[in-house]
């Protein structure tokens, strides 16, 4: 198996297990949260997503983000450059209630740009360092980065439905 193959099969095997976790989700389910410290499965689900979308396209690429070129950021009413990425507790708890469907849509929008980027990789491209501001980042620790954050993500929204679905809280 190539490496290309292997971070594809660990990203669609990933984004069946998301598929799961967020199967029959209602709007109160995805905005709750255990506690005031902690976050939401909406808001977990939109940070991962975007994260992915930051570094493979706009990080790596030097392209605009899903986000922003399909008009994402517009159709949820939040802004561009924002991934959740120092977030306060106030910023977690006042977060909308984001459409799942769409959410997932973005989503997948997002995984086949990742996707169709990391096919067209060669061995010589994991080494490159595409910002030379962070150069402890070379596209092949994005791609370990990226997919450690999606499946502890992934996790995290799990165990929050099962919480929530075991009548635990």
């Amino acid at each position: 198996m190539e490496l290309n193959e292997f971070i594809a099969d660990a990203l669609e095997k990933e984004q069946e297990l998301l598929a799961e976790a967020l199967d029959g989700l209602t709007p109160e389910e995805l905005a709750w949260r255990a506690g005031p410290e902690a976050n939401s499965i909406g808001w977990i689900l939109w940070h991962m997503l975007r994260v992915e979308d930051m570094w493979f396209q706009f990080f790596i690429q030097r392209k605009l983000e899903i986000w922003e070129r399909d008009g994402w950021n517009e159709k949820f009413g939040l802004p561009t450059r924002d991934n959740g990425f120092g977030h306060t507790q106030e910023q977690v708890a006042q977060f909308p209630a984001l459409d799942l469907a769409e959410l997932v849509n973005y989503g997948k929008a997002v995984r086949a740009g990742t996707l169709e980027y990391v096919q067209g990789l060669t061995a010589e491209d994991y080494a490159v360092v595409p910002r030379e501001q962070r150069p402890e980042m070379s596209v092949g620790a994005i791609c370990r980065q990226i997919i450690g954050e999606v499946y502890q993500h992934q996790g995290h929204i799990a165990y929050l439905r099962g919480l929530l679905r075991a009548g635990q809280v």
